[in-house]
This record gives structure tokens, C-alpha cells and sequence, in this order.
């Protein structure tokens, strides 16, 4: 495909994005004094929207407790209660990418308040990675929760590594994907699953694990992951049915990126236009995010 036609497609699809996105007044309704929302990591949509400070209600929150230090005791939640555990990175990246974006309009006051609340975060997702071990050779489907967590962390600290101009971060996560990349089945999948493996959470955590490495792909500009991004697109294309496994719009770049498996894109915009939530926010503003990085600069701007 030619580069013109690859942009305009992309100018396409960022405007079916675009439309998605409704950043709401964050509104706590489930914090606690050791609870924190997923949903403060909508300021990314508020911020892919209009390329200024967000509403400081959503971020402060994070930022205090940044500063607190026991950020292990804290757990991310949604607004009905409910934990996934890759909600602690997810929610971290969000932050991290809106820090990224909108750090030279800031006034000085407001700089300092994000760059020493978001350091904290990212200190803790780098010992949380240093935790997991990615041995050789295929990686079982009953690992998917922990592995997508640690994607997520990977990604959230590759981005930290970019902000905070800490190469240790960024090596950090190209050696998770580079073991990521090496581990992928024969046939596209990052997980290998038995028969006593629940099929949609196996799906869930390949979709979860494919958003993950394909905004690190693009991001870091890694060609290996690239191509494993595309195998595992072509794998949900021919045997899975994303919309079994979740409702959220979890590697809906990845769809797009891949001509072959646009129709799970269009899907997945169908069901994000139908019901939305925060989760699905954050991953509209990473897909919008995402087409960006390939527009000219003239075409980037909301």
C-alpha cells in the first residue's frame, strides 16, 4: 500500500476515533482510602482532544498519592469496583502519555506537581517489572493476567524512560518486548493455550497483550514486534471473536495498522459507539494516539 493511501485511511479512521471520545467531569464512585479509580486516566482523551491542561480534578489524586510513597498498598479500580490488574499500568501510562503531550504548556507550578507525582508511579511499575520472569520458550495462557500487567508496565516505563530521559526504563522495556517477540507461537498467538483454558479470557489477554506491544512498536519504532503485532492480528482475524471475549476497544490500532484485519477494527468501533466506559477512553485516546505518529505534522493536530 502506498504511503498516500496509507495516510488516508488513517485520516479516516482518526476522525471514526475522534468521534468516540467524550472525556467527562471525573466523578469518584469508588475511591477509598486505598482504592483509586482507573477513570482519572481519562485526562489522555481530554488531552488528544484539545492539546491543553486537563481538568486538574482527574490527575491530582494520582499526584498525591505519587508523592505519598506506599503505592503498593493502593489498588485500581473502575467506577463500579471492579480490578483487572492491568488497570495500575494502564492508568499510569495514560498520565504518563498526557505529561508527555502537554509538559511545555504547563506553568512551572503545575510541572514541577506532575513530574515529581508521576516519578513515584514509575519507580514502582520498574520493581514490579524486575518481578516477572520471561523464560524462554512459549508462554502459558494461565500466565495472560500477569503477563499483560507487566506489557502494560513495560510500556507505561518505555514512555516514563522518554519523559523523565532515563535510559534504564526504556532498555527495560524493549528487553520485556524483545522476549515477547522471540516467545510468539508458530501461529500468531502470544499465549499458548490447552484445552482447559477458558477461550474468551485467552482472547482477552492476546487482545489485552496485542494493544500493548503494538503501541510499543509504533513507539519505538521496532520492526520485529511490528511483524509478531501483524501475526497475532492475523490470528484474531481467522479464529477468534473479539467481542466474546471483551466489549472495550483493546488493540483497535493494531486492526487498523493491519489492512488484512480492518473489519475487527470496524467491530470494535461498533461496539465502543454503542457502550463506552473509561477504560474504553483511555483506549480510543492510545488508538488516536497511535494513527497520529504516522500523519504529517499538518494532519496531527485535533
Amino acid at each position: 500500500m502506498s504511503s498516500a493511501n496509507i495516510v488516508s485511511d488513517f485520516l479516516k479512521y482518526r476522525g471514526l476515533v475522534q468521534s468516540l471520545l467524550r472525556p467527562e467531569p471525573f466523578a469518584a464512585a469508588a475511591e477509598g482510602n486505598h482504592a483509586i479509580q482507573i477513570e482519572r486516566g481519562g485526562i489522555y482523551s481530554q488531552v488528544m482532544l484539545r492539546r491543553e491542561t486537563p481538568d486538574p480534578a482527574a490527575i491530582n489524586r494520582v499526584l498525591e498519592i505519587g508523592k505519598q510513597g506506599d503505592l503498593s498498598s493502593f489498588v485500581v479500580v473502575d467506577r463500579t469496583g471492579h480490578h483487572r490488574p492491568v488497570y495500575s499500568a494502564l492508568m499510569v501510562y495514560a498520565c504518563l502519555q498526557s505529561f508527555r503531550m502537554i509538559y511545555e504548556v504547563l506553568p512551572r507550578s503545575e510541572f514541577g506537581k506532575w513530574e515529581e507525582g508521576l516519578r513515584p508511579w514509575c519507580d514502582w511499575l520498574e520493581s514490579s517489572l524486575g518481578e516477572v520472569e520471561l523464560e524462554a520458550g512459549p508462554i502459558p495462557a494461565g500466565r495472560g493476567s500477569t503477563l499483560t500487567q507487566a506489557a502494560w508496565t513495560a510500556l507505561a516505563l518505555h514512555v516514563a524512560g522518554k519523559v523523565y530521559v532515563r535510559d534504564a526504563w526504556t532498555d527495560l522495556a524493549s528487553d520485556f518486548f524483545g522476549k515477547v517477540t522471540q516467545a510468539q507461537n508458530f501461529d500468531g498467538t502470544f499465549f499458548a493455550a490447552s484445552s482447559s483454558d477458558n477461550p474468551e479470557t485467552w482472547w482477552y489477554h492476546e487482545l489485552v497483550m496485542l494493544h500493548a506491544a503494538s503501541a510499543y512498536a509504533v513507539q519505538a519504532e521496532d520492526r520485529h514486534l511490528a511483524q509478531a503485532v501483524a501475526r497475532n492480528a492475523d490470528f484474531h482475524q481467522a479464529q477468534t471473536q473479539p467481542d466474546h471475549a471483551t466489549s472495550q476497544p483493546w488493540a483497535l490500532f493494531a486492526f487498523i495498522w493491519n489492512t488484512q484485519t480492518r473489519p475487527l477494527a470496524d467491530q470494535l468501533l461498533h461496539s465502543a459507539a454503542v457502550q463506552s466506559d473509561g477504560v474504553s477512553q483511555i483506549l480510543l485516546a492510545d488508538c488516536l494516539y497511535c494513527l497520529g505518529l504516522f500523519l504529517p505534522s499538518g494532519n496531527q493536530t485535533m
